[in-house]
């Protein structure tokens, strides 16, 4: 690898050297695939900072239809947490199980926009007393009407196609195409609401192909949850609403990872659920990375300080990034685990360098947070520019939010500050630029996928002034 073993190392302390490659040209160069445990693999390794002005709703689904996945914010109140993962599964969705309903005689236009609009869906099927679908009220339905008091059977399309609930996705899109539908209600052999598929969904292998689904075709749902000075039985009923919603994998976050407090945590969460993955940081260290595996995570996400909204370095503790991905990685391929590389990454050669030294994925913050879609509302700065504040979790500005709503009891010294932070684009351009760029550096290492790029790539150590040489021109 090339790494040095004397002292640590970040990003710009190492270089790539070229090698023979047989690549013709970089569009030959389209597997970025990824698993981060043997049940949940991404196409793009890629995973959206579980941070309050990073990860919303449009982020997210972006996200995952460009093929990563994203993490909601441990710091949201639970309600907040539980209402995102539930939007992100209902969108694009192939298959809903429990699809959204609505009365069409006791329940107005008013309730179905206010339930639409929170959900982020289009359509409602309503149903009678017994739930047999009766009819859908789509935004065609009511677009030209006026008055919100008017009852949903008086706008709902009446003439309901459905279909036996256990239909084969085959099956279901000739009935779409045949009828021109957009939406299937499923019902079972009572005739009782059983599910819906939705042609948005069913269709997204054409539009998205690279998108993070599940076998139902749902975007994957993950979970978040803190660790304060000990797990307690609130954290525990927040952790079983989110498996509840169906999250695939849960993230544990804290900046001391290295803790009694995360141990007891993890094996407090195994105990109940065995088998649900969980992600686990923060740590720098091997030690603290070993510590964790023992104690039963599945993933080690790394990094203290490295992120450009980070401070904890300021108190004197971290491991510069490339060298702690590095020897966590070490320690992950020792039993079988994996880890994420969270933070410090400003560029396709960055990423590229942090999956070289064993990181499945990286976390990024900074990068995303300039998307359109980032949970930061968009600005104009004085020189009329969009812009966006990157928040960082620990800063005064995101304590003070969290103590104002009653979610965290007292304000601790700063370890983040906050950025003013350019719109860079959609994260479709942001993604699509770090993919053009990672091909770009396998192409001249002569590697075709991210397990020859980890089984080839090298470094050569270079000075402060080989760096500026690279980056800096005139």
């Amino acid at each position: 690898m090339g790494l040095p073993t004397t002292h640590a190392v970040t990003f710009s302390d190492v270089t790539l050297p070229e090698h023979y490659s047989d690549i013709r040209s970089r569009s030959e160069i389209y597997d970025f695939s990824a698993e981060l445990v043997p049940s949940l693999s991404l196409s793009v390794p890629i995973v959206s900072a579980n941070m309050e002005s990073v990860t919303g709703l449009d982020l997210a689904v972006a996200l995952e239809r460009e093929g990563g996945l994203a993490f909601p914010p441990q710091t949201l109140l639970l309600d907040e947490r539980l209402e995102l993962v539930e939007r992100i599964g209902r969108t694009d969705c192939a298959l809903i199980d429990e699809p959204l309903t609505i009365s069409p005689d006791h329940h107005t236009l008013k309730i179905a926009k206010e339930l639409m609009g929170r959900f982020g869906i289009q359509s409602v099927i309503a149903v009678d007393d017994e739930r047999h679908p009766i009819g859908i009220l789509t935004t065609r339905d009511w677009l030209y009407e006026k008055d919100d008091r008017v009852l949903v059977r008086d706008l709902m399309t009446k003439k309901l196609i459905t279909a036996p609930r256990g239909i084969h996705f085959d099956e279901a899109a000739k009935i779409l195409k045949q009828h021109k539908i957009e939406k299937l209600p499923l019902v079972d052999t009572a005739g009782h609401l059983a599910g819906l598929i939705t042609a948005n969904g069913l269709f997204y292998k054409s539009r998205h192909p690279r998108a993070t689904r599940d076998e139902k075709g749902r975007f994957i749902k993950a979970g978040s949850i803190g660790v304060g000075q000990s797990f307690t039985l609130r954290q525990m009923k927040e952790v079983e609403a989110q498996v509840n919603k169906d999250i695939r994998i849960l993230l544990i976050d804290t900046a001391r990872a290295y803790s009694v407090n995360t141990e007891e945590a993890i094996k407090k969460i195994k105990s109940e659920f065995p088998k649900l993955p969980l992600i686990v940081g923060n740590v720098s260290t091997a030690e603290g990375a070993k510590f964790l595996f023992e104690a039963g995570a599945d993933v080690v996400k790394v990094g203290q300080g490295p992120g450009s909204v980070c401070r904890t370095r300021a108190v004197g503790v971290g491991v510069p990034q490339l060298t702690a991905v590095a020897e966590c990685a070490v320690i992950a391929g020792r039993y079988g685990k994996t880890v994420i590389a969270d933070g410090g990454m400003k560029s396709p050669g960055d990423i590229a360098k942090a999956l070289i030294v064993g990181a499945r994925a990286v976390m990024l913050g900074n990068l995303l947070v300039r998307a359109r879609e980032s949970a930061s509302p968009t600005f104009v700065d004085e020189e009329n520019r969009p812009v966006k504040n990157y928040v960082g979790s620990a800063s005064f500005a995101a304590q003070l939010a969290r103590q104002k709503r009653g979610d965290l009891a007292y304000l601790r010294r700063p370890e983040g500050v906050t950025q003013v932070v350019p719109v860079t684009g959609t994260v479709h351009e942001i993604i699509d630029d770090l993919l053009r760029g990672l091909s770009s550096t396998m192409a001249y290492l002569g590697v075709r996928n991210l397990v020859e790029l980890r089984e080839k790539g090298k470094f050569l150590p270079q000075t402060p002034a080989g760096h500026v040489e690279g980056v800096k021109k005139s």
